[in-house]
């Protein structure tokens, strides 16, 4: 037996095998396009968004969702996942195999071969900087500056931890201009998309203000000014107790309001501005008693304590581990009755390397 060949069907016929041939077009299309892989966004704090990736750069992930709308995101706070829409096994004839939450983004060969793929996104790790720069000038004048600053941070869903030290040193002609080192850590945490609270732990001591032990604990409330691609600001109230240990005075608590502003400017992918202002005011008068090396006869009346700290820097990024920095510096503490010795101000030029 054999089947005749329709060499020359007739056009009804023909229009029934056109129908036929697209009908299972576009059959094996919808098969294709069920079984292609949906793109999902895992944020760090556990929430999954479905979308699809529009771009990375300088180490942030443009994603688009159709229910939010497009994000901007680090890559240290979120991984890239592509999951299947339809389960392989549906599309044999077998029941999904129900996984666990943090197995549901297998992929078909990682369920053959019994094991799944990471879906949660790589626990954020401590990213860093090391800053050092030095002057020497001979001639004329004597002149050395030595400046190490080391900075790390981390971000950890709503928290971002903030850690920073360095240690001054400059003379001038066999005098000690500066000799100081002082720490802080920072810990701050969102509480809404603007609105965020802060805590601020430093660390001084000053050899040339006799300032032999200075410990302050603030807490705040921030808000979140400007958002932008290229400009952030950030401003902020709140409270500092301060101990503070200090030659020819008496170890005190003092307390402070303050107030804070940070911003951070990118200019373009290789240079960014940073700036951050502090100003402290306390209403104690009896606060403001460090003499700094005056005789007793040089000391002037009590008078308002207050502190002023400001720092601007233009980083410079060479490659992706080292920078150059410029840096300015100024600090004022009016607790200090040598005039004198109560402003500190510089400029220092460093090389820095990212870890």
């Amino acid at each position: 037996m054999f089947s005749p060949t329709l060499k020359n069907p007739s056009p009804p016929l023909k229009n029934l095998l056109l129908i036929h041939r697209f009908i299972v077009l576009m059959g094996i299309g919808l098969i294709a396009q069920s079984t292609t892989a949906a793109t999902e966004l895992h944020l760090s704090n556990g929430d999954r968004v479905t979308g699809s990736v529009i771009m990375r750069v300088e180490g942030k992930i443009h994603f688009r969702s159709d229910l939010l709308g497009d994000l901007v995101v680090n890559e240290t706070d979120a991984a890239v996942v592509e999951a299947p829409d339809t389960p392989v096994e549906s599309l044999s004839g077998l029941p999904p195999i129900d996984l666990p939450r943090g197995k549901k983004n297998a992929t078909a060969a990682t369920l053959a071969a019994g094991s799944s793929a990471p879906t949660a996104a790589p626990p954020p790790k401590w990213k860093g900087k090391i800053e050092l720069g030095f002057l020497n000038q001979s001639g004329r004048n004597e002149i050395n500056n030595t400046s190490i600053r080391v900075e790390s941070e981390k971000n950890t869903g709503p928290d971002s931890l903030r850690l920073t030290g360095r240690y001054l040193y400059g003379d001038s002609n066999g005098v000690t201009a500066s000799d100081r080192a002082d720490a802080s850590f920072r810990w701050r945490r969102d509480m809404s998309p603007r609105v965020f609270s802060q805590t601020l732990s430093s660390y001084a001591k000053d050899k040339v203000t006799e300032i032999d032990l200075n410990l302050e604990q603030n807490g705040s409330l921030g808000y979140q000014l400007v958002e932008a691609d290229a400009h952030k600001v950030d401003i902020g109230a709140g409270l500092t107790l301060q101990y503070r240990d200090a030659e020819n005075t008496d170890s005190r608590i003092n307390y402070f309001g303050e107030v804070f502003q940070d911003y951070t400017y990118k200019i373009n992918g290789h240079f960014t501005v940073f700036q951050a202002i502090n100003l402290l005011y306390s209403p104690s008068e009896s606060a403001r008693l460090i003499r700094a090396k005056l005789a007793a006869g040089d000391l002037s009346p009590e008078a308002e304590n207050f502190k002023v700290r400001f720092n601007s820097t233009l980083q410079g990024k060479v490659s992706e581990s080292i920078s150059l920095n410029l840096r300015y510096e100024f600090e004022y503490d009016n607790a200090i009755l040598n005039k004198e010795a109560r402003s500190d101000q510089r400029i220092t030029s460093s090389i820095g390397y990212a870890f």
